[in-house]
């Protein structure tokens, strides 16, 4: 396991988590986003390819090109 490099103290640990954030003037809500969180301060970084596919989900909604099998994701 890797040492937090924000309190220097905590382990890194895999965990899936609730990932929130305003997209234009809606509010997404994704469960279950992979994410390494610190066991001692709790920073957490969100996996950065689960959120680059929820970005191109993002995208891919916007201009009408979802398919069904990428709406999976939430």
């Amino acid at each position: 396991m890797n040492i937090c490099p924000y309190c220097h103290t905590g382990r890194l640990r895999r965990r899936d988590m609730v990932y929130v954030q305003w997209h234009g003037d809606a509010l997404l809500v994704v469960d279950r986003m992979p994410a390494i969180i610190c066991d001692v301060c709790g920073e957490k970084a969100y996996d950065e390819q689960a959120v680059e596919h929820l970005q191109q989900l993002l995208w891919a909604s916007a201009s009408g090109q979802l398919s069904s099998s990428s709406s999976r994701l939430a």
